[in-house]
């Protein structure tokens, strides 16, 4: 039984959501595996965007956007973490022991600018310095330090962190670009490759039009009722469909090459068209084919808003150089005993210290700060032009849609008027009332309307393709 058998007996007991999903199977195994297929596979362009989706090695990356995002966040979040230290000095010099330093703790980064500290020293020798002299039990201590000048607000640590989290929020965004524009371009390949393909079913009806018009015309010859002049005219319209049909198939088979480079699957097997797959056409009417928040969602501008909040980051964090350095810490210090480990604190055991610091001209903090407002300056600049540009293709784009969807519906007139032009005429020429000219003439109009028909049908698809990838909305998640 053939795979495209038992996909259309499952059909009939099953969902339809699991009919989807075995059809979206079924595909997958006849790309892949070249199974083949009695009768032709259907590949609509949801299904086909779907496998693009999903096992495109550009969508597989673009998705890697948000891990590197996650990966960055995490690094920064690093800074925060508790650490655990040990330090130990020790000098031993001609048998004897100068001094033995050992410092061992906690430590905790702060928000603020407070960091705190717990640990125990333990320090002995002949040459000892006198502020490293403890008790001979060791002294532990708990150290808090607070940064009160430049540091408070924003330091490097608490910078790198909010940019980290705005960079895991532009990845969002970022992705919908990236698969945004890879939708575009399967999309122009797949109407490329449908268009290819209705052309060569033309082509194909049409010689099968001409070789029996040149049998009927060479039967009525050899009887008398034609002249053999006619044989020839019927002969050369069947060489100049074989030579457009031969252009026809090669051009099919180049746009099915095309549409190969992006069937995929899970991002490393490369997939090809089998000959029973074909392509799909859904017309409908398009109306409100945006959503009415698609200007204030489109990814694009929000990436770009996102990158003016991680400047203003830098350039807040730049404000901070035109500050004093003030650092204030205090340490209080206890000597415990083996029964009690607060036996001997009290308030007055501490050590306690202030650092500042200040540049006189403070040229460097005033310089980052001028950088920091130049680049926010270019990006409002930018973040503008690109609303102007959007909102100006999408309208160019709204109307030439509206305008391909009346030309549409005017070539379907005209293509059944044409037809009905033909088939009066063969009837007539069948009748013995009209002339072989004259039924090749009205056929040539039909197949140039069906022709424009084609590529009327693939270039609406594409403008509505490039309106929502131009909206943003092409792919949404």
């Amino acid at each position: 039984m053939s795979l495209k058998m038992v996909i259309l007996k499952n059909l009939k007991t099953q969902s339809k959501v699991e009919r989807s999903s075995l059809s979206y199977i079924g595909l997958l195994l006849l790309l892949a595996f070249g199974l083949q297929a009695q009768d032709s596979v259907s590949l609509p362009v949801d299904t086909f965007l779907n496998i693009v989706e999903r096992h495109h090695p550009m969508a597989v990356k673009a998705r890697l956007i948000k891990d590197r995002a996650r990966a960055q966040r995490l690094k920064a979040s690093g800074s925060f973490d508790p650490k655990l230290f040990s330090d130990v000095d020790q000098k031993r010099f001609k048998k004897t022991d100068y001094y033995t330093l050992q410092n061992s703790g906690l430590e905790v980064p702060g928000w603020f600018g407070l960091k705190a500290k717990a640990g125990y020293e333990l320090n002995d020798g002949v040459f000892l310095n006198n502020q490293a002299t403890v008790p001979g039990s060791g002294l532990w201590y708990g150290d808090i330090s607070w940064t009160l000048g430049k540091g408070l607000f924003l330091d490097e640590r608490r910078a790198a962190l909010k940019q980290a989290r705005i960079l895991e929020d532009a990845a969002e965004f970022e992705i919908d670009l990236a698969l945004n524009q890879l939708f575009l371009e399967a999309l122009q390949s797949y109407w490329d490759w449908y268009a290819a393909y209705q052309e060569l079913k033309v082509y194909e009806e049409a010689l099968d039009q001409a070789q029996f018009r040149f049998r009927s015309v060479k039967q009525a010859a050899i009887i008398g009722d034609e002249p053999f002049i006619d044989t020839l005219e019927s002969a050369i319209q069947v060489q100049d469909r074989e030579v457009k049909l031969q252009t026809a198939r090669a051009n099919y088979i180049f746009q099915s090459n095309v549409l190969n480079s992006f069937l995929w699957m899970d991002g490393q097997i490369p997939m090809q068209l089998q000959g029973a797959v074909r392509p799909a056409y859904d017309y409908s009417p398009l109306l409100n084919i945006l959503p009415a928040d698609w200007f204030e969602r489109h990814p694009a501008l929000n990436a770009y808003q996102l990158k003016i909040e991680r400047l203003d980051i830098e350039r807040r964090l730049n404000q901070e150089l035109l500050k004093p350095e003030l650092t204030v810490n205090y340490k209080f210090l206890n000597a415990p005993t083996q029964n009690d480990f607060f036996a001997e604190y009290s308030p007055d055991n501490y050590s306690w210290g202030l650092k500042a610091s200040f540049p006189l001209f403070v040229r460097k903090g005033r310089g980052e700060v001028m950088k920091s407002k130049v680049k926010i300056q270019e990006s409002e600049l930018d973040l503008e032009l690109k609303r102007i540009q959007i909102q100006n293709k999408v309208q160019a784009y709204e109307a030439e849609l509206v305008l391909m969807t009346q030309q549409l519906q005017s070539v379907n007139q005209m293509v059944a008027n044409y037809n009905r032009l033909l088939e009066a005429e063969n009837i007539k020429f069948r009748n013995g009332e009209s002339s072989l000219f004259l039924v090749n003439s009205r056929e040539l109009k039909y197949i140039d309307s069906r022709l424009k028909q084609i590529k009327t049908e693939a270039k609406l698809q594409l403008v509505e393709a490039k309106l929502k990838a131009e909206a943003g909305i092409l792919f949404e998640d």
